[in-house]
Parts: structure tokens; sequence; C-alpha cells
């Protein structure tokens, strides 16, 4: 997994605004954050199809957006790209709402959160997936994407995130 930034100051306020403001815009901005890390070229090498984190049905009805899927494509416009599954995962419609839980309840409740669609199934079996998001908190939506495509047949999965939650400080 390959964070850019911490998600703090001022990288929050930008994501934030990307996803509750209607800024889609701001996804040109911080895909570029990816440009700037090493690590990133190696990742995207090995990637044989890109995925975006999925939203919620009813977020994504309010919203009119994924902020997964426009950093994604704004990072594509950079670069010479694998094939994009916009619609390689699926959540589960009645998928509870994690943002406001902490990491023990979110593990719990993101198992079986994602699926993949039998349609996509074969574009996923035998490949190595690259999952885009925009922030990672404590792992769990990522841990069940990671376990629904490799339950899909995937051979590896990683995943490319604009941000992570720092660790509490001790």
């Amino acid at each position: 997994m390959v964070a850019r930034v911490d998600f703090d100051h001022p990288w929050d306020a930008w994501i934030r605004a990307l996803k509750s403001t209607g800024r889609p815009g701001l996804s040109g901005a911080l895909a570029r954050l990816w440009l700037d890390d090493p690590t990133v070229p190696t990742l995207l090498a090995h990637a044989d199809v890109w995925l975006p984190i999925p939203l919620a049905p009813a977020r994504l009805a309010e919203r009119g957006y994924n902020q997964a899927w426009l950093l994604m494509q704004a990072l594509a416009r950079h670069l010479c790209t694998p094939p994009a599954l916009p619609q390689g995962l699926r959540r589960a419609p009645d998928a509870p709402v994690l943002h406001h839980l902490g990491r023990r309840e979110r593990l719990a409740q993101a198992q079986g959160l994602f699926h993949v669609p039998p349609a996509m199934r074969a574009r996923v079996r035998g490949r190595r997936v690259l999952v885009v998001d925009d922030v990672m908190t404590t792992g769990a939506t990522l841990h069940a994407a990671t376990h629904a495509l490799l339950d899909a047949g995937a051979t590896a999965v990683d995943a490319l995130v604009v941000a992570r939650t720092p660790p509490p400080m001790e």
C-alpha cells in the first residue's frame, strides 16, 4: 500500500473539499501527488488492472461522482495505463457507514462489504489488481476489497491512496 501524504493539514482540507463540497476538479491536483512519489511507478508498472473503491449507491447518488474514480482517471491522464474497471468491485447495497466507527468496529463491519460481479470475474482472475482510493483510515475498506478480489481469483492486490490517517501518538 502506498499513501502519498498523511491525512493532515493541508491535504485533509483538500480531500474533504473533493468529497464534500462538490469540487471534483481537485482530483487532478491530488493525483499529481502520486507522480512525485518514487515508489508509485513500480506499483503502477506491476498492475494489470486498476479498480476504484466504490461508494455506497446512496452516497454516489448524493455526491454525483466517486472521488476514487476521479483520482484514478486524473492519474491515468498522465500515464499509459492498464485497463480500468470502474465496476470491478461492487459495494453491498445494505453496507453500513464506516467513517464514524473505530478500527475494531470498522474491521468487523467491513467483512463482506464488497464483491466482484460475475461479469467482472474473468477480468480480475489471474491478474494483479491495483485498488485506488482517497484515504486509508484503518485499512478496513482496503482489507475488504482485497479479500473480495482475491476470492474472485486475483493473484495479488496492491493499493494506492492519496492519504492515510496517521497512527495515534503514544
